[in-house]
């Protein structure tokens, strides 16, 4: 109301240079007897009364129009003439007829009260637009005094050109005479999520994104921190911070902590915000994650989840946080739990007991979804159906304020807001003997969670109309409940059986998982990710999810195929021996799987048809299976993979195996022939050698050797001096005792080769 309020004395000065004169009767009856034909389309007005529609007893009435030409030819000057219905609107049905385009040709005085105002139309060429000059229509023309009854009012102007063609906005001014009504209690709910993605956990670069000034996360919570706005937050957004550790932004873990001083009362979203009406209804029921991949590096002595300083133990010890588990990285300190939220429009009667099965006793629903009997306080947020109960969200409340908080333009966002504050005016005549005990419900979708950049002028404007007091969530809850029933709305087709896909794939995969030692780290991946895939962020209508909903079941698809058995031709040269089997896991987990193979005649028979075999992530392995050949030829072999518990793995592999039964004892005969060869020739070539006559002088030769080498070894290792060795003189005499050699003759001197030959 800050920016109103100059704009409004802005308004008043601009006016008093181009207000338009009073209309008094004559006036009036001149203005010419136009008709609006049905929803015209070459003209368009906006109307936009200052002060979100506000007008007291005594005020000049203010207006900004603007006036298009939407046809494909010129439009001539005309006029814009302002029509004011003093009488007040009887319950927001009628007002919400008054708002909706023409549809039909209606007499101009008798639907939209008295001329109150004219002023001139400028020429428009095709296309073109013009914001006529702000109106300012004096007070004693409006005709409101003290005496006026608090309540909503129909205003329009409709404009005419010289060629009578026509156009028409129309709009509302809730006069407000600070008496009349009681304050209707108005609680909200606003969801803290985040955009569509595919990851059921957010990466530390979006987070920090987010939760920095001006992100998204950044937004909603200033925009809302201590209003009377009910927080619904995405368990998602707590869980990836927290696992993060001690990697996590700065700006993240602000925000963490600011949201926990937040005052807002909270409750739990489902995770990723599923849209659980569709999984109820696809037969899954509520869903929430199984396992986290948590990186313990992430969590060093003296860090934990935890935002909390650690405790003291009993022994007076402090106790070091460790890394987190499942359950403290979704724990929050909320307001109010077990409440559901789905999609607006989309809940049928089962679905309730599907979410109190879950433990989730209290559901939102749009009043769209639902009827309350008969004697209801209107506007009451609280019901009952069957066993369980409801919170009723007001679907024209909630669709107004939406408007607001989405507006792209300031002009836009004040035309909404007149809206809303008529609406809340008009609730509070339905039913003014409802006293302060009527609080209106009303939710923020999710699109407006994510672009709504007018929440923060929103909420201050609603605080400062008399006629809407802030309420809360447990003021909603706390109304006395009315009996009611559900208006069965389906999800569509399509996104159920989307989701159903989803569901089969993930079965599938938990039963593929018992090969691994921890089957959640399969698991717990692909439910996040159906999780995501399953968030109320996506629009299901549009080709987008239908195509990340198959890269889903491809993903799945790739872990059930993962681990495989590497079929080849296989030649078995024994009678009996094991049978090479190799099995690759292309997973990033170790496996253990029963190898079961089967012959299909009986040529080969496989003595132990099942083998355990473990094989390291992302490698090979072989399983060895023992077969007994009976006769030689080709046989096909079946073999199939199934865990530990005989959950088949893949489907049947088959192979050819070349029998060749009686080859090993041929080629170990082959082998030992010639080895014996070998051995024997060897036992020739030893006696031949040794049968083979002493060359003449070896003997002397071999005698001198071993004598020169027994004199070196009996030589003592040291000695005082030089030794001198001196060589026997030749005396050419002979010893007693030497015997002259037949070999040599006696002179000395070489033998002849005649000699020689008779000596031999």
């Amino acid at each position: 109301m800050r920016i109103v309020r100059p704009l409004l004395a802005l308004a008043v000065v601009v006016g008093a240079f181009v207000a338009p004169a009073a209309m008094g009767p004559a006036a009036i009856a001149a203005v010419p007897t136009v008709e609006s034909p049905a929803a015209t389309a070459e003209i368009s007005v906006d109307v936009v009364p200052a002060a979100s529609g506000l007008l007291r007893a005594g005020e000049d009435l203010i207006l900004s129009v603007v006036v298009a030409n939407r046809s494909s030819d010129t439009l001539p000057a005309g006029t814009a003439t302002v029509y004011l219905d003093r009488a007040v609107v009887d319950g927001r049905d009628s007002l919400a007829t008054w708002l909706a385009e023409p549809d039909a040709a209606l007499p101009l005085q008798a639907d939209r009260g008295d001329a109150i105002a004219q002023v001139g139309s400028p020429e428009l060429f095709p296309g073109e637009s013009t914001a006529l000059a702000t109106i300012v229509v004096p007070a004693a023309a409006v005709g409101f005094d003290e005496a006026v009854p608090f309540g909503a009012r129909r205003l329009s102007v409709l404009v005419a050109s010289a060629d009578n063609r026509p156009g028409e906005g129309r709009s509302t001014v809730t006069v407000n005479p600070d008496g009349g009504f009681t304050p209707t209690g108005l609680a909200i709910a606003l969801p803290i999520t985040l955009p569509a993605s595919t990851s059921g956990v957010v990466s530390g670069e979006l987070l920090e994104t987010y939760t920095s000034q001006g992100g998204l996360l950044a937004r909603q919570l200033d925009a809302t921190f201590g209003r009377p706005v009910a927080l619904g937050i995405d368990p998602r957004i707590i869980a990836s911070i927290r696992l993060l550790g001690t990697s996590a932004p700065e700006s993240a873990t602000d925000w963490l902590a600011r949201l926990e001083s937040a005052p807002n009362q909270t409750f739990p979203l489902s995770y990723a915000d599923t849209d659980i009406a569709a999984t109820s209804q696809a037969g899954g029921g509520v869903l929430a994650p199984t396992s986290f991949a948590i990186d313990t590096d992430l969590f060093p002595e003296g860090t934990g989840a935890e935002t909390a300083p650690p405790s003291p133990s009993p022994s007076g010890e402090p106790v070091t946080p460790s890394a987190p588990d499942l359950q403290s990285l979704l724990d929050w300190n909320y307001s109010a739990t077990g409440i559901a939220w789905p999609r607006a429009g989309t809940v049928v009667g089962a679905d309730l007991g599907t979410f109190a099965a879950a433990g989730l006793n209290t559901t939102i629903l749009s009043s769209e979804n639902s009827t309350l009997g008969d004697g209801a306080t209107t506007g009451n947020a609280a019901g009952t159906i069957g066993e369980g109960s409801v919170l009723t969200s007001d679907a024209i409340i909630s669709d107004l304020l939406s408007d607001a908080v989405d507006a792209s333009t300031f002009a836009s966002w004040e035309a909404a807001m007149v809206r809303l504050t008529a609406s809340l005016a008009a609730l509070a005549a339905e039913d003014p003997d409802a006293g302060a005990g009527r609080t209106v419900f009303a939710t923020l979708g999710r699109s407006d969670a994510l672009g709504g950049f007018r929440l923060f002028d929103t909420i201050s404007a609603l605080g400062a109309i008399g006629w809407s007091a802030p309420a809360t969530l447990a003021d909603a809850r706390a109304t006395t409940p009315a009996l009611g029933k559900i208006v069965d709305m389906p999800v569509a087709t399509e996104q159920v059986q989307g989701l159903q896909s989803m569901f089969a794939s993930e079965a599938a995969v938990a039963q593929f998982a018992t090969i691994a030692a921890d089957p959640t780290v399969l698991t717990g991946d692909r439910r996040l990710s159906l999780l995501a895939l399953a968030s109320q962020s996506w629009n299901t209508t549009e080709p987008a999810w239908a195509t990340e909903v198959g890269d889903y079941l491809a993903t799945s698809g790739e872990v059930l195929s993962a681990v495989q058995v590497e079929t080849a031709t296989i030649t078995q040269w024994s009678d009996s021996g094991p049978l090479p089997i190799t099995i690759s896991n292309n997973l990033p987990v170790p496996v253990a799987v029963i190898v079961t193979v089967t012959s299909r005649t009986a040529i080969l028979d496989v003595t132990e048809p099942q083998v355990r075999v473990e094989i390291a992530a992302n490698s090979q392995n072989r399983a060895s299976i023992p077969v007994q050949s009976v006769a030689n030829g080709t046989v096909v072999i079946t073999i199939s993979l199934t865990s530990e518990t005989g959950v088949p793995l893949s489907q049947p592999a088959q192979a050819e195996i070349t029998v060749q039964a009686g080859w090993e004892t041929a080629v170990t005969s082959v082998l030992a022939g010639l080895l014996l060869l070998v051995f024997l020739l060897g036992i020739i070539r030893t006696v031949r050698r040794r049968r083979r006559p002493t060359p003449p002088g070896a003997t002397e030769a071999a005698e001198q050797t071993e004598a020169a080498a027994a004199a070196e070894t009996s030589q003592p290792a040291e000695t005082d001096g030089p030794i001198e060795i001196v060589a026997p003189a030749d005396t050419g005499a002979q010893e007693p005792n030497d015997v002259p050699s037949l070999d040599a003759p006696a002179n000395g001197a070489p033998e002849s080769d005649a000699a020689t030959k008779a000596h031999d």
